[in-house]
């Protein structure tokens, strides 16, 4: 095998590359090219892809985004490097897979503090590779929700709060639209900044809604679904689409908490069109780490998802400013909380 890795897209031809990762059983949208071109544009992240190629053909991808979030000095601690959906090697090959490690620690490791392999399945079978290269493995979960069901299946599955809250969404005006054009990504970004930032988490730029909706090759695989209520938007969810699968990828809200019931309706709207659509897998996202009481976990259990464990593969390329981050950062995160509960209007 005359293995060799290389990052510049130039020298890649882009079908070759789409094809790759659609005829891949782990593929996912977020190894596509369209989603090179959306992290590029995107103020404050810088995507690398690394291909391994067996003389001609492409036996590898895997797509990384560096970011870089918070103010001077934090932004410096909190440089990290993430691959999301994991690297794809053809035929699940550990020697690919160490070159592409290899290739992104030794050529791009100075460019973050850490890098991250976020999964979208566990894969095992590869983990003496992750660990011949450096990473380490911690536990993650998702919820997914099988809806390759029989009629009303669904429906029993969920838990009798939603159910009930789902129900109610009868006595409101409400509207349920797709959501397009500078205005609406103004307005989505206004409700996901307070959403995410209430929660801590770094707030997605502004730029990302803009471009997400002005790339055209990305609109077959994107849906964001706004929730208006009396005329305003009250909540967002943006869906990433590939195959038979979609994921929960972006979602939030600004209603109170006399009102935050709604919010299970218009999921619930959401998952009935997606099935509608031939969807049968929907991934609703993060579930937190095993062993711990994660609230957002047990709602999501609550629309009739499962739980799977997909793990992360990390390495520390400095593991001073590491300790580091997470010191001070945990800090900034409790004042970012308290700023957007206090002070974030939409």
């Amino acid at each position: 095998m005359a293995l060799r890795v290389i990052t510049d897209t130039e020298k890649v031809d882009r079908k070759v590359w789409a094809d790759f990762v659609s005829n891949h059983p782990d593929g996912s949208i977020f190894q596509m090219p369209w989603m090179y071109d959306l992290h590029q544009l995107i103020k404050f992240q810088r995507p690398v892809v690394f291909f391994a190629f067996d003389d001609q053909q492409m036996v590898g991808v895997m797509v990384a985004v560096n970011f870089k979030n918070s103010v001077f000095p934090l932004s410096w601690f909190t440089r990290r490097q993430i691959v999301f959906g994991g690297p794809l090697v053809a035929g699940h090959d550990k020697g690919i897979l160490l070159a592409l490690l290899e290739h992104m620690v030794k050529d791009f490791g100075h460019k973050a503090v850490f890098s991250e392999i976020r999964n979208l399945r566990l894969g095992l079978s590869l983990k003496p590779a992750f660990e011949e290269a450096g990473f380490y493995y911690e536990s993650y979960l998702s919820v997914v929700v099988d809806m390759n069901r029989k009629s009303g299946e669904m429906w029993e599955s969920l838990s009798p709060e939603r159910r009930n809250n789902i129900g109610r969404l009868d006595n409101v005006l409400y509207n349920i639209r797709d959501l397009r054009g500078l205005q609406d990504m103004a307005n989505v970004w206004r409700i996901i900044r307070c959403a995410v930032g209430k929660k801590g988490r770094p707030v997605p730029h502004r730029t990302l809604f803009r471009f997400i909706d002005e790339l055209e090759m990305l609109q077959p695989f994107v849906r964001i679904k706004g929730f208006d209520v009396g005329g305003e938007l009250k909540a967002v969810v943006v869906v990433m689409k590939f195959r038979q699968e979609a994921y929960f990828w972006i979602e939030g809200h600004c209603l109170n908490t006399t009102s935050e019931w709604m919010y299970d309706g218009f999921l619930w709207n959401v998952i009935q069109e997606l099935e509608q659509e031939g969807i049968r897998f929907l991934d609703l996202g993060n579930g937190g780490r095993p062993g711990k009481d994660f609230l957002t976990r047990q709602y999501k259990k609550s629309y009739g998802g499962t739980i799977r464990e997909t793990g992360r593969y990390i390495y520390v390329h400095n593991w001073v400013l590491w300790n580091l981050g997470r010191v001070f950062y945990r800090w900034y995160k409790h004042l970012r909380i308290f700023y957007y509960r206090n002070y974030c209007k939409v």
